[in-house]
């Protein structure tokens, strides 16, 4: 990439193109022509609901010198401020469920986490690069994943013996997409949905513990894991403390995780 690297800024000398699709590819399909049409020898991922931060080029390309793979942190925009008229308290509750959903979807990518130069925890492709020699020798991303692609493939990476670097100072912005409890839920569903068809492909990759040894089991735990599982991540990270509101948010995205993957157990 030619040109400046501060947010938002894209250059204009023809070092940036976009490739359009006459049909809607999922994500995995989508960067897997991103990099057929790509020429470097080291590969940046992020998402159109991303913002990268200023050096964030730089953190991962430098990353690259050490590790054929690195995934870096991401932030996303925290508590609302509370709001005394009806308006202010509507804006109030669609930034909590926004938070919500960006809380329970990327809290493990949170940039209180230390550096690590071969990580076993999870990286995500909204935030991820490697070399090139890398991708050619795990391959593609699995088009045949509607969710955690980016998982899958980083596990293939690493059975491959590749080191996966973690670099908390590469920092992307996820954006408050969903605002309403609906869309948080049916999120969380649509992850837990899948959930089966991504243990298919790893079945050691989730550690479930008794109470998923049965679906019965499951049943009759999920709404006690929903909030133990919720105050866990506030707990860890004690940054999103001061955003304790979310709290009640956070435990209805993963109840609806469970539920879905209650409602997909055959």
């Amino acid at each position: 990439m030619v040109g400046s690297d501060a947010p938002g800024r894209v250059p204009r000398d023809g070092a940036v193109r976009l490739l359009e699709t006459a049909e809607r590819l999922n994500p995995a399909a989508a960067r897997n022509r991103g990099v057929a049409a790509a020429r470097g020898e080291r590969l940046l991922f992020t998402d159109a609901d991303c913002r990268p931060a200023a050096g964030w080029v730089r953190q991962l390309a430098a990353a690259l010198d050490d590790a054929p793979v690195a995934g870096g942190a991401v932030t996303f925009p925290r508590c609302p401020p509370r709001g005394g008229s009806r308006t202010e308290r509507t804006d109030r509750d669609a930034g909590l469920w926004a938070l919500a959903d960006n809380i329970a979807s990327f809290h493990p990518l949170l940039g209180d986490r230390p550096a690590e130069a071969d990580t076993r925890r999870p990286l995500g492709s909204l935030n991820l690069a490697m070399r090139r020699a890398a991708w050619e020798r795990v391959g593609p991303f699995d088009v045949g994943l509607p969710t955690s692609e980016d998982h899958d493939w980083v596990l293939r990476a690493r059975a491959a013996g590749l080191a996966t670097a973690f670099v908390p100072a590469a920092v992307v912005e996820h954006a408050a997409v969903r605002a309403t409890r609906r869309d948080v839920e049916a999120h969380a569903a649509w992850y837990g949905a899948h959930f089966r068809q991504f243990l298919d492909r790893h079945p050691g990759a989730f550690a479930g513990g008794p109470t998923w040894a049965t679906r019965r089991r499951l049943r009759r735990a999920a709404p006690l894991k929903a909030w133990t599982g919720a105050a866990a991540i506030f707990l860890r990270h004690p940054s999103l403390l001061p955003c304790w509101r979310a709290l009640p948010a956070v435990a209805a995205f993963r109840r609806a995780w469970y539920q879905a993957i209650l409602d997909a157990w055959t």
